[in-house]
């Protein structure tokens, strides 16, 4: 089981689905719709494996987890998010998050296959205050098994 939660610790570091900070470093595309690319780092500082179902991987199994969202140094949000373990065949899982920024929240979900390191895509679903009509494909690279490289290209 710790060979497991490794691997699928390796994911869900990288399963921060979205954010929306309107920070200067974050990298404003300028674009006149609003458009936005953010690049933020994601540490896992809390997981929780929830073994629901038969032994091992299997349906229903959840993996519940938070990270703080980086730029250099500097926290710039937080996140929460859940994972559902949705095929076994296909080692995949469905993982919803919100992320927490000041003046509002980012929702994205995405089909993440477990302990993989290739690159993925998922899609911002919406967001609440400044973020409210959120929308657009978040970017993620594994670094290690409780860090990912986030770029969100957001469209408002």
């Amino acid at each position: 089981m710790g060979k497991r939660l490794g691997a699928l610790g390796a994911v869900i570091a990288v399963v921060a689905l979205a954010v929306g900070i309107a920070l200067p470093a974050a990298g404003s595309t300028g674009n006149a719709a609003q458009d936005k690319t953010i690049r933020v780092t994601a540490v896992t500082t809390e997981q929780k494996l929830l073994d629901l179902g038969g032994p091992g991987f299997s349906l229903g199994n959840e993996i519940v987890f938070s990270q703080k969202l980086l730029q250099g140094a500097n926290q710039v949000g937080h996140d929460g998010s859940v994972c559902t373990e949705v095929s076994v065949a296909r080692q995949e899982a469905q993982c919803i998050a919100t992320y927490s920024f000041p003046g509002g929240q980012i929702t994205a979900q995405a089909l993440v296959i477990f302990g993989s390191t290739a690159p993925y895509d998922g899609s911002i679903t919406g967001g609440t205050g400044k973020y409210e009509g959120a929308k657009g494909e978040l970017h993620v690279q594994n670094v290690s098994p409780t860090e990912g490289i986030l770029t969100f290209h957001l469209e408002h």
